[in-house]
């Protein structure tokens, strides 16, 4: 995985400085260049040109793994300073200027990733489910773009190859502290409710873009049923992350770069044999540890469940039309609406052999109870763009 991020990184240099400047296999490359104030004409060539050579001398640094960090730092700031120059001047010649920077970010998480150690944490939105986020590039992106580029800014879709959604029940005084201030808790009988949700996912890819460029990776999704009351006063219904895990390196900063879902890296197997589906997922802070069987041709409640009947438990099958999050540093909620096609949960039976997520602290005083198992396949799936939705000052944080 490291050799293939480290080929994708220096070979976008190399492709950008070798054939797009030195070679002008791009001519808008020039144009961007000589609409800068005191670079037309032969100032542009030039400056150009020696773009190019920075470029591909760049992409031989990369390759020889020397200084990694310090080479990830020139990356960011040569990138970072690149874009804000275009955006500035040549905005009218670039071809996507929404995504420019949202999309180069997700590029030097790929570059930052092939830094070795450990990523600390980047301080933000904290639950006591352990909500952290590598850093990577984070370092040298000013704190209010930062805030900004965490609100999903660009829409997203992919295909849900399988769709497998656990449904526990818990007290509701035992998930009201994981709310953050301006949502509530969604209920059925004194009952809340989270669910873990295991998806294989195909061509994941800003919205609009071919299925050829997008991401094949495993995911796996811990959520709480939340409400939220709009400023106009509508009720929304959706879920608010606790946490995700994936086994893509690129996904998980990716994601940690542009959302709040709090992704961490796991290894999963998934086996989809017959009327058979078996999830496994490891992770090395062991919390996202599971071991999932689904029976698709058996359609049934668990025992025990507090739903009446499959209509109910429906209602809380997951995804929602939304999901929900807070923004600290300026108390709002980003809301995220969802569009789905073929969405048509069927109750299925499972063997659960473990989930971990349970196992820590916040959960110690209950016990979560298998409410419902529901399985989709072959499901298109976007994500809109978030919106930022502020909160009155009077929401104050839940103790």
């Amino acid at each position: 995985m490291r050799n293939a991020a480290l080929s994708f990184v220096a070979g976008t240099w190399l492709v950008h400085g070798l054939y797009n400047k030195l070679l002008g296999g791009a001519p808008r490359h020039l144009a961007i260049v000589q609409a800068v104030p005191g670079l037309a004409g032969a100032a542009g060539e030039y400056m150009l040109a020696a773009v190019g050579v920075f470029e591909v001398a760049l992409a031989a640094w990369i390759l020889s793994r020397r200084a990694p960090r310090l080479c990830a730092a020139t990356q960011t700031a040569v990138l970072l300073s690149m874009n804000l120059v275009e955006l500035s001047f040549a905005r009218h010649l670039l071809l996507w200027p929404a995504g420019l920077i949202p999309v180069n970010l997700v590029f030097l998480a790929v570059a930052w990733s092939l830094v070795p150690g450990p990523r600390s944490s980047v301080p933000g939105p904290q639950s006591r489910v352990g909500r952290r986020s590598p850093v990577g590039p984070w370092s040298l992106v000013p704190g209010r773009l930062r805030t900004r580029l965490r609100r999903h800014p660009i829409p997203i879709q992919a295909h849900f190859r399988h769709c497998l959604t656990l449904t526990y029940a818990l007290p509701a005084d035992a998930l009201l502290r994981l709310l953050p201030p301006g949502l509530e808790l969604d209920t059925l009988d004194g009952h809340g409710f989270v669910a873990v949700a295991l998806v294989q996912t195909e061509s994941l890819r800003p919205a609009g873009l071919p299925r050829a460029v997008g991401q094949d990776f495993f995911f796996a999704g811990y959520r709480v049923f939340t409400r939220f009351r709009t400023p106009e006063g509508r009720v929304l219904r959706g879920l608010r992350i606790l946490r995700s895990d994936t086994d893509r390196t690129r996904m998980m900063v990716g994601g940690n770069l542009l959302t709040h879902y709090n992704y961490h890296r796991c290894e999963a197997t998934v086996d989809a044999s017959g009327a058979r589906l078996r999830v496994a997922v490891r992770t090395p802070d062991r919390t996202g540890d599971l071991d999932v069987t689904a029976d698709l041709s058996d359609a049934a409640l668990p025992d025990g469940s507090p739903f009446p009947s499959p209509r109910h438990a429906r209602r809380f099958a997951g995804p929602m039309p939304f999901t929900f999050d807070y923004e600290q540093e300026t108390h709002a909620i980003v809301v995220i609406k969802a569009n789905r096609t073929n969405w048509s949960p069927a109750a299925v039976r499972v063997d659960v052999g473990h989930i971990s997520f349970f196992d820590q602290p916040v959960f110690a005083a209950c016990t979560p109870v298998l409410a419902a198992a529901f399985h989709v396949p072959d499901v298109d799936y976007r994500w809109e763009r978030g919106v930022h939705v502020p909160l009155p000052a009077s929401t104050g944080k839940r103790s």
